[in-house]
Parts: C-alpha cells; structure tokens; sequence
C-alpha cells in the first residue's frame, strides 16, 4: 500500500468504529487528555531513573520521571498501595513479573481454568517457568473459589505456593477473606484485577490488599480508563515490592514513557472520579442484565443479581447462535464478544458496560439499548432497520474527542488554580 492507502484504511477504521455502540469488556476510552502524550517526545524516549535524582546517562527526562512519580503515587492511593511499579508494558507483562517475583523454583501456582473463567496465559506462564499449576478448585453454584477443596490441596503441598486470581471473566469478587484462610500465611496471593481494576480503585468492587492479598496488578485499559500499553504491579509489603522491582528491571527495559504520561492523566481523572465512575459501571451492568432479562434474554447468575462487575454474560445459543448474534448486532452497529463462557454448553455474549459508562451512558440509556439488542436478535428485525436507532442512542451519550479534551483542559486548570490558591 502507498501512504494514501494506508492513510485511507486508518480514517476509515476510525469513522466507522466511532459510530458503533462498544460493549466488548476488554475495551475502554481514556479521558481526552491522555492521548495527547502521543503526540509529543515522551512517545520516542527513553526514560530511566527517578523523580529528583539526575541521570546522565540519559539527560533531560525529569520531567517524565516526574510524571511517572505522580502515575504511581496516584494509583497507589485509588488501590490503598504503598509501593507500585508501572514497569509492565501490559497485563501480560504484569502476569509475568508477579509470577516471576512471587514464586520460587518448583513452586505450584493455583489460578483458574479457563473454563472456570480464568485466563488462559496463566497457565502458559507457570508452566513455561518450570512450576507446578493446578486450577483452582470451584463452586459453580456460586461462582466463587471451593476454599474447603482448596484447603485440603493447600495442606497437601510442599514449597513456595502462589494463589493467582485471574478472572478474565468476571461477574462477582472473589472472597479474598477466605481463600487467604485456606491457604495459610505461608502462600503468597496476587489479585489480577486486569478487568476490575476501575472498579476497585472506586471502592464498588472489593480492596484486595485490605482482605488478604499480597499484591495486585494488571492491565488498566478495561474499566480502569488507562492506556492498553501499561500495566501495573502494587503491594503493601516493601520486600515484596523490592522484589517486584528486582524482576519487573527483568523483564522489561523501556516501559515506553508516553504510556506512563498517558496513565498519570487517567490516574488524575479517576482521583476526581473514581467513586462515581465505578458505581455507574456496576449501576448500568446490573440495569442492562435487568433489561435484557425483561426484554427475553437469559442472563447468566440470575441467582446472584447477574453480576457485581462491568460484565453481564448472556445464553444467547438458545436464540440464535453467539457468533451469529454477534454478527447481526455488528451491522446494526453494536459490537459485543461472541466467547465461551463458564458452565454454558455453548459460547455466549459476554457484554461490558464500562466503555459507555465512561461516555455518559445512564439507566434510561441501558434500557433503550436493552430493546435495540431484543429488536436485532429476539423480533428479528434487520439490522439496518435499527441503525438509526443505535446512532441516535450514540449521539445522545457520546461525546466528541475535541468537546472532552477542552472540557478536562478547563478542569484540570480549575483545579491547578484552587491547588495554588491553597499554597500559602
């Protein structure tokens, strides 16, 4: 392809996805202002060292270091962390260091099976480090870990052992308080909060670190608003966090300061709005399974209220099969994940919230989106003749880039004023 080409594709993928309605749950936006780092230096440097500590190996980056000083210390207090890294380069990555930096050689690592809904690299990962995976027992009748069976497998183990919570599909916490009393003190335990971490930080989800936890990390790009290309590692213990430093310096060298500077605008728009912007998400999650169960959908986790995160699983097989339903509901210009989800016989819609919360969605919005979804998939209307619907639903809630940008710019100035007002 020429330069117009690819300028071409680039426009047209850019038009065409502003003008869909996202429910995928790996997904968000970030505020305005947090793509601006792109577009700057901070995209080509390195940036090595410390806030305050001058590095001549490579001159002139305090001003990143400074920027990465306030990412970590703001994310610290939203998680009730003293000590964070932002070394990862992703959730992966941060999978990878916490692995590394909290077992030893022939230790066994407890996580979830994938078809208990955990994350299929964990596996990978343990295994690839020459370690001893097992999954982690579950209830399905109540979604949540089987701690008797796990502490019976716990007793029966020799060695250094890691229970590492990785829900990659996630409706309800998990009871850290428990799970920390099966396995004893002895364990370490690491809270992959990837897809809650938003919702944790707002206080609407659990505190892993107050109820047991080692640590926690992840990436924070679902319902935490942050940049796809970070990830984060945080604890309480400080020879934990040396430890973490020792092997994040490991596994990552350039951990791409536009990303950090892009992170420290997300970490000041949730220190503003966290509290509100969590409710919100699990407000709408609950509404939208509420809606879809009204309009004839058969939501996963009736028993429970369906769900306590940004996610909301849907048996969709029974209607129409999920990549089918999928599809029809991308050419009306919804886009969800067609995935197998737990204890289903057959794959289901797995819908997230998070991204349209973030946008100003509300419950009156819920519920209209709710009936476009049963038009496309239950009365079987064609998905152009719900098109316009789903724009106008779209206009209503989302708001220009250029529009946000200016109104974050007028409040962070706002702010920095009543902060220097307060300087004596």
């Amino acid at each position: 392809m020429n330069l117009a080409e690819l300028v071409e594709r680039l426009v047209r993928f850019e038009v065409a996805s502003s003008r869909r309605l996202h429910l995928i749950a790996s997904e968000n936006q970030m505020p305005a202002l947090a793509r601006v780092p792109y577009l700057t230096e901070a995209l080509t440097r390195y940036c090595f060292g410390r806030a305050g500590e001058a590095n001549w190996a490579w001159p002139g980056r305090g001003e990143l270091t400074d920027l990465e000083e306030a990412a970590g210390r703001g994310i610290g207090a939203l998680l009730d962390a003293k000590y964070v890294s932002l070394k990862p380069v992703s959730g992966l990555s941060a999978m990878t260091v916490a692995v590394s930096a909290l077992t030893g050689s022939a230790g066994t690592v407890f996580s979830l099976a994938e078809t208990d809904g955990g994350h299929g690299s964990t596996r990978f990962v343990a295994n690839r480090f020459g370690l001893h995976w097992q999954p982690l027992p579950m209830d399905p009748s109540n979604w949540c870990v089987d701690v008797d069976a796990l502490a019976r497998r716990a007793r029966g183990i020799g060695g250094p052992l890691l229970v590492y919570l990785d829900s990659f599909m996630a409706l309800f916490p998990h009871d850290i308080v428990a799970i920390r009393a099966a396995v004893g003190d002895r364990a370490r335990i690491h809270y992959d909060g990837s897809h809650t971490l938003g919702l944790v930080a707002g206080g609407a989800f659990q505190n892993p670190l107050a109820e047991g936890a080692d640590s926690l990390g992840g990436s924070v790009h679902k319902t935490f608003p942050g940049p796809p290309g970070k990830g984060v590692v945080a604890t309480n213990n400080a020879g934990l966090a040396r430890q973490v430093d020792v092997h994040a310096a490991g596994w990552v060298s350039h951990h791409h300061p536009a990303d950090v500077a892009a992170l420290a605008f997300s970490v000041a728009w949730m220190t503003d709005h966290a509290c509100d912007y969590a409710a919100a998400v699990v407000a709408n999650a609950r509404s939208l399974a509420a809606a879809l169960t009204a309009q004839g959908f058969t939501v996963c986790a009736a028993e429970l209220g369906h769900t306590r995160s940004h996610q909301v699983w849907v048996d969709i097989d029974p209607i129409c099969p999920a990549e089918t339903s999928a599809g029809l509901l991308y050419e009306a210009g919804i886009v969800v994940n067609a995935i197998e989800i737990p204890y289903l016989s057959a794959p289901g819609l797995r819908l997230g919230v998070q991204e349209l919360t973030f946008a100003g969605l509300d419950g009156k919005g819920v519920d209209e989106l709710a009936a476009l979804m049963a038009r496309v998939l239950i009365h079987r209307e064609p998905p152009e003749s719900v098109t316009l619907a789903v724009d106008a639903l779209r206009t209503r809630y989302v708001t220009s880039d250029d529009q946000q940008a200016a109104d974050e710019l007028a409040h962070l100035l706002r702010r920095a004023r009543r902060q220097e007002a307060r300087t004596p």
